[in-house]
């Protein structure tokens, strides 16, 4: 073998043991919540010494900003769903992609309840650098929404007079509501349909300029 696979073969042995930490610190975090657990527990998860865990990060609170990174992209690839990048043509289109998403939303909820519960209650609690974590990785779906509707602009059924940087914040509050909703868990009469109707109908109405028939 040569110098070259051995470097690149160790290099894939460190960046799986990394990625194995912050898996175990994720079912923790999920599971039990932040404050409870140590770094023992994140290394007897992940099948690890103590010592080994340093060799990657310098105590808990470090490894928690690539658990909400995780949590992030967990939180992407569960809502968008296989859409992907693809552009509704139509603004009935546009609203059933969001429909989707909202009861994506509420999947989530129902599945892993400790992501959508950490994210939404516990993370801002624990200090400042974690919202700002937090937010960053927001905005990251927020430059999402936003090209989203640049595009969308193009086929004529959204308000040509749309700030597109204030419809991509307006679309991330809408996936916020409905983990909101989603968490509440039909409280107050917000159930799932309740909260796809009313979202999807507050959508059309700020961005479409006709009805989504």
């Amino acid at each position: 073998m040569t110098d070259t696979a051995r470097s690149t073969r160790r290099a894939a042995r460190l960046e799986q043991r990394r990625a194995d930490l912050i898996a175990a610190a994720y079912g923790l975090v999920m599971t039990r919540g932040f404050r409870t657990i140590s770094v023992d527990d994140i290394a007897t998860a992940a099948g690890v010494s103590h010592g080994t865990f340093y060799n990657y990060f310098d105590n808990k609170r470090d490894i928690l900003d690539a658990v909400i990174d995780h949590c992030f992209d967990r939180i992407r690839d569960s809502l968008l769903g296989p859409e992907g990048d693809d552009v509704p043509a139509t603004l009935a289109a546009f609203s059933a992609r969001y429909a989707r998403v909202i009861d994506r939303c509420f999947d989530l909820a129902t599945t892993e309840p400790g992501l959508v519960n950490f994210l939404l209650l516990e993370a801002a609690s624990i200090d400042d650098a974690v919202i700002d974590r937090c937010l960053r990785n927001a905005r990251r779906y927020g430059m999402q929404a936003v090209d989203q509707v640049r595009q969308s602009l193009r086929y004529g059924f959204l308000d040509p007079n749309l700030d597109v940087d204030t419809a991509g914040e307006f679309l991330l509050s809408i996936l916020v509501s409905a983990l909101f909703s989603a968490l509440r868990d039909g409280a107050d009469g917000l159930t799932r349909d309740r909260v796809r109707t009313q979202l999807t109908d507050f959508l059309t109405s700020a961005l479409g300029t006709e009805p989504a028939a």
